[in-house]
């Protein structure tokens, strides 16, 4: 009997402190610029405003079939004060915030 009622306040417990955990907070999605980069840029390196391409605007980058190798730029995010209202950017002194696809 003293079993089953130390398993049973054990599960009170767990259920109890379930019950009081607070949850995770959301994870907050950046929405960047983003840019198809001509060229041979190491991936930290400022793209000339002439090498990169607008392609658009979001959480993910569009997927331009950039071979899978982590030498040069392909896709290149960069934040909106980046970039200037015809969506080019602003100097050649940007430097990319996400670069989730890569050339070789």
């Amino acid at each position: 009997m003293k079993n089953k009622v130390i398993g049973l306040l054990a599960m009170v417990i767990a259920v109890s402190a379930s019950a009081f955990t607070t949850p995770k907070a959301a994870t907050s999605s950046v929405s960047y610029k983003w840019f198809s980069i001509s060229g041979s840029y190491s991936l930290t390196a400022a793209p000339r405003a002439a090498d990169a391409m607008y392609l658009g605007e979001g959480t993910t980058a569009p997927d331009e079939g950039c071979p899978n190798t982590t030498v040069h730029q392909c896709v290149s995010g960069f934040n909106a004060s980046q970039v200037n209202s015809s969506n080019q950017l602003i100097n050649n002194s940007q430097l990319p915030q996400a670069t989730p696809e890569t050339k070789d």
